[in-house]
């Protein structure tokens, strides 16, 4: 007999893939193992988000390397950006998730590494602020930002940013419960690199019980580094303005409008955004910069210097005698507007490509590459755009130009890899993320989409071994113990599956897929009391899952009580009327309640919907009809 089968077919990045039929027609007949989809991320992001859309560079915003051609400075810059929206023991926040993602894509447009965390937890915060200290202390003379969006409070003289699932009870216990400002400005003084920029839009009031009556907004850190500088949404003591109704922040909002400014010193960057959001909030809101940095730094290059041409020498003045009137002369025309250079292409480009206009975007990359032939992120961002609009074959041609031009572009050889897999060229995929991996050996989702990879070719013991490296990374990788469970299931390690899918479910605890799955791995374990509370769970989340109430009907059949299973195959056949094993097995229920001409029409119908199963099905009617007496 044949056990559940867990659904393995995953979702393409920009494409579906149609589902699995089941194809045995015996009692424990295959089920589908359901696989999430991929997580495309610049930075890390967890939870649900990882499993329902992870459309790999759909959602991921083009970076840009350092050119010298484009007037960017070649100074090395890493980012870590953290939004905090969707709380679970205090009030939710509208914009920080929003504010995050603006706000990666800004800084990637200026040539910075980011690390994104949406909705993090304590310690994927606290892994993520590592993660950029070992980035800094690597390249000495790099340049380090911190951007936090979210809920963030002061308490004994300290600031604490507070993780989206921390349930603090009493104010004893934040130190343990939340991350602290002090220790991420710690990790940034650790690495000793040129220059660290640490940005709190979290001034917002206390959102706990406990809270002491005047603790509003965040308080000056008492012990700043050198060469940082500090910046708070609004000054010590106050709240921000949210703006619920708008996309950001109100002091985010300005941040990225000025991040866009070319040629703005640090300085002058803060001190515009710090003047815009007096203006904007009336003088309510005035944000509040404390600077340990005592040199000029540019975080997208310095200002281009125009050369100004020596001017000639001018003749002596001679009387000259009175001329002739001159004949009038037309009108001069007009002067035309300067011609657009490479870098200007390119920005409207990734501004088109924000607005998911990739037609447009195609073409601003395309003059941008005509302009300048060796400019490398353009040719990525086009890429990235032909990947959305999914054009492989182009997007792989681009990313290859760009690895052409900038062999250690890791971004372009992940790239490349998830072009390769929509392709089915698990080969070449696995090839470009281990270069990925060779060039940043911290790159979490490389080791996880090479782990699928692997997968996909059966090779489970190395997908284990990279979804248990990108768990080792990010250890709220919700999707990667889902998929190293799968890897379990199918070398019929049951044991180790059901702890994979049970971390999956605690870290997110509406995970349907992996209750479903769990539920066939307690199956096969033939323990079917906790295989039909997991299928039952399944059916909550989803009414609609036509296979949780096929295998639910399993394993009813198998505790004999055939009405219940009857009862579920009959609604998997509902929604799902070509299921042809809810048919077969539904005729086996009748069956064995003695219910012949039912299990007949059942046996029949399977038969009618896959006719090559016949072989099989035919002794069964035959047995039937001997036991009916015809």
């Amino acid at each position: 007999m044949k056990s559940p089968m867990v659904h393995s077919g995953r979702t393409r990045a920009a494409s579906r893939m149609s589902a699995p039929l089941c194809a045995a027609f015996l009692l424990f007949a295959a089920l589908p193992l359901t696989v999430c989809s991929r997580l495309e991320r610049g930075g890390t992001e967890t939870g649900s988000a990882a499993r329902e859309s992870q459309q790999a560079q759909q959602n991921a915003v083009p970076g840009t390397a350092d050119t010298i051609q484009q007037n960017v400075s070649v100074q090395q810059k890493f980012a870590l950006v953290i939004g905090n929206g969707a709380y679970t023991n205090v009030a939710k926040l509208n914009n920080p998730v929003n504010d995050a993602r603006d706000m990666k894509a800004a800084l990637e447009s200026l040539g910075f590494t980011v690390d994104l965390v949406v909705n993090g937890a304590q310690e994927q915060m606290e892994s993520a602020a590592t993660r950029l200290r070992s980035r800094l202390s690597a390249e000495r003379n790099s340049y380090g930002f911190f951007f936090y969006a979210g809920h963030g409070v002061q308490s004994g003289g300290e600031n604490y940013l507070i993780p989206v699932d921390a349930n603090i009870q009493s104010e004893n216990f934040l130190r343990q419960k939340a991350v602290s400002v002090q220790a991420v400005l710690g990790e940034l003084n650790d690495a000793g690199n040129a220059l660290n920029i640490v940005v709190l839009d979290a001034c917002r009031d206390n959102p706990f019980s406990w809270k002491r009556s005047g603790s509003r907004g965040l308080q000056v850190v008492s012990d700043q580094p050198a060469d940082s500088i500090i910046v708070y949404a609004t000054g010590a003591g106050n709240t921000a303005d949210d703006n619920p109704s708008g996309r950001n922040g109100l002091f985010t909002s300005h941040l990225l409008a000025n991040l866009k400014t070319p040629g703005l010193s640090v300085r002058d960057l803060f001190d515009k955004t710090g003047q815009d959001v007096r203006q904007a909030s009336g003088g309510r809101q005035i944000p509040a910069v404390y600077s340990q940095f005592f040199e000029t730094a540019y975080l997208g290059g310095r200002p281009a210097v125009a050369v100004q041409p020596t001017p000639a020498p001018q003749p002596a003045v001679v009387v000259q005698p009175t001329p002739t009137p001159a004949p009038v002369q037309p009108a001069p025309k007009p002067t035309p507007a300067p011609e657009r250079n490479a870098k200007s292409y390119y920005d409207s480009g990734l501004s088109f490509y924000n607005q998911g206009d990739y037609v447009t975007a195609i073409e601003e990359y395309t003059q941008a590459i005509r302009l300048d032939p060796n400019y490398a992120d353009a040719y990525y961002n086009r890429g990235l755009a032909y990947y959305n609009k999914e054009d492989y074959d182009r997007a792989i041609a681009d990313y290859s130009q760009a690895v052409r031009l900038n062999p250690d572009y890791a971004l372009a050889y992940y790239g490349r890899g998830l072009a390769y897999y929509n392709k089915e060229d698990y080969d070449r995929e696995i090839a470009d993320y281990t270069k990925a991996i060779r060039l940043d050996p911290n790159y979490t989702s490389a080791y996880y989409n090479r782990g699928l990879a692997y997968n996909e070719k059966g090779d489970y013991d190395r997908a284990i071994a990279d979804y248990t490296k990108a768990i080792r990374l990010d250890p709220n990788y919700t999707s990667a113990y889902y998929n190293r469970g799968n890897a379990y299931y199918n070398k019929n390690d049951y044991d180790r599956a059901i702890a994979d899918y049970t971390q999956a479910i605690r870290l997110d605890p509406n995970y349907t897929s992996a209750y479903y799955n769990r539920g066939n791995a307690y199956y096969n374990k033939e323990d079917y009391d906790r295989a039909i509370a997991d299928y039952s769970q399944t059916i909550r989340l989803d009414p609609n899952y036509a296979n949780a109430y096929y295998g639910r009907g399993l394993a009813y059949e198998n505790k004999k009580d055939y009405d219940r299973a009857i009862a579920d195959y009959t609604q998997a056949i509902r929604l799902d009327p070509n299921h042809t094993s809810a048919y077969n097995n539904r005729g086996h229920a009748y069956y064995n309640k003695k219910d012949y001409d039912q299990a007949i029409k059942d046996y029949q119908s399977a038969q009618l919907i896959d006719p090559g199963n016949s072989g099989y099905i035919a002794p069964w009617i035959e047995n039937a009809r001997q036991e009916r007496g015809y």
